[in-house]
């Protein structure tokens, strides 16, 4: 099997290194991997981070899955994958306009982080709510 060469950028720091896998790694190796052989990739915990593969149009980028292997993705030498942190924080509005700060997982789904920040604020029937994106004229409005 021919091993295949990829662009490593980690994010938080904008380092970029070219690294070789062999297409049949898992994802979650890759992770180790990268963490063992970058430096600046040793940054907070394992479980936090992820790679992520970006596309021209921001919207269409997908998380790798950790238990899927490279090949999975048809990933080609010099693809660009990003080793990047998966949580981050999310404002959401409440209907009495109220805002709450949840960290939230960007690799789930909307629906699972519907569970996720539902259940961080104490609200136990989830599927009765759904998350919307408030525009630039809501916003100047308030």
């Amino acid at each position: 099997m021919v091993a295949l060469s990829l662009k490593i950028c980690v994010r938080h720091c904008n380092v970029v290194k070219t690294m070789q896998f062999e297409p049949s790694t898992a994802v979650y190796d890759a992770c180790r991997v990268i963490r063992e052989r970058v430096p600046e990739a040793q940054t907070g915990q394992a479980s936090d981070y992820g790679l992520f593969l970006s596309d021209e149009d921001p919207r269409k980028g997908i998380w790798l899955e950790a238990g899927r292997t490279l090949d999975y993705y048809m990933l080609r030498n010099g693809d660009i994958l990003e080793y990047k942190k998966k949580q981050r924080p999310q404002k959401i509005r409440m209907l009495d306009g109220s805002v709450k700060t949840v960290m939230v997982d960007d690799s789930k789904t909307v629906g699972e982080l519907l569970v996720t920040i539902c259940s961080r604020i104490g609200i136990t029937n989830y599927e009765e709510y759904s998350l919307i994106q408030e525009t630039i004229e809501e916003k100047k409005k308030k």
